[in-house]
């Protein structure tokens, strides 16, 4: 049988699929939103993916595999499952691998959260990637908490913008007060904040305040590179994630970092992890 490789790039937002065969890549339906500490039974939901692809073997990025161990433990268990061979690891090595095709680099994603990895042949280097309560600087969700901070500061007299504040209030469709109820009750649910990310970008052009915010996340993403760089030495780097989507965010972290955009996605470096496993 033909290999046909499938990779999986899970994500705090939706994880993209897609499969490798005959060196032709198709996208798959998306699947869920998924951590491996955040989401209970990330492993079904892997295992429904995979059966349904006919995959030969299988390459994912996972967000949330905190060790070696883990991402040993998850594969072989899902190697057990499915019948295909199942390589995992850390979503961060995933992207390294898809944005410089397997070759030497540090590559920032920026999506609902933040983490830089990095490898020069024979070391692999990790910095940031330690989840939204401890971490996670620049990234989505960070943007759209620091929406909701700053529109409450407003509120309260302590700082923000009106445009801030009214953008916030227009795009969560209640109240503030509403806002930190449901937050604070569901705090692990990250969707609730995630989408004021690109609402604070826009009003960046336009708002000093969310500019100023929309620069700090610049600033905590490439300071992610340079601490991967301090470590390994002057490998290129790259950007990947919604969050660079902004171009003023971009623009900026490009910049300081001469970063280029990834040769290719998170998902296709799952399935290059895979192929190499099988040859």
């Amino acid at each position: 049988m033909a290999d046909r490789i499938l990779g999986i790039d899970a994500g705090g937002s939706g994880s993209r699929v897609v499969l490798v065969e005959g060196g032709q890549i198709t996208e798959l339906p998306a699947g869920p939103p998924m951590n491996a500490l955040l989401t209970k039974g990330f492993a079904q939901e892997l295992e429904k993916i995979i059966r349904d692809s006919d995959a030969t073997a299988v390459g994912i990025g996972m967000p949330g595999m905190r060790s070696p161990r883990h991402a040993r433990d998850t594969g072989r268990s899902l190697t057990e499952r499915c019948g295909v061979p199942v390589r995992v690891t850390g979503d961060g090595d995933a992207g390294q691998r898809g944005a410089f095709l397997g070759g030497p680099g540090v590559v920032v994603m920026a999506g609902t959260g933040s983490n830089a990895v990095g490898r020069d042949g024979d070391r692999l280097v990790r910095a940031g990637g330690h989840g939204f309560l401890l971490g996670d600087e620049g990234s989505a969700y960070w943007l759209g908490q620091t929406a909701a901070r700053m529109a409450l500061y407003w509120e309260d007299g302590m700082g923000g913008s009106a445009a801030l504040h009214d953008a916030v209030v227009d795009a969560v469709g209640c109240t503030l007060d509403e806002l930190i109820i449901k937050v604070n009750t569901h705090s692990s649910e990250r969707h609730m904040l995630t989408p004021l990310a690109p609402v604070l970008t826009t009003l960046a052009l336009t708002d000093p305040v969310a500019r100023g915010i929309a620069e700090q996340a610049a600033d905590h993403l490439i300071a992610l590179a340079e601490a991967v760089q301090r470590r390994l030495g002057k490998l290129p780097v790259a950007g990947t994630g919604g969050v660079f989507d902004s171009e003023l965010i971009w623009d900026r972290f490009a910049a300081r970092t001469g970063a280029i955009r990834p040769q290719a996605s998170p998902a296709v470096g799952a399935a290059l992890l895979a192929g190499a496993h099988v040859g």
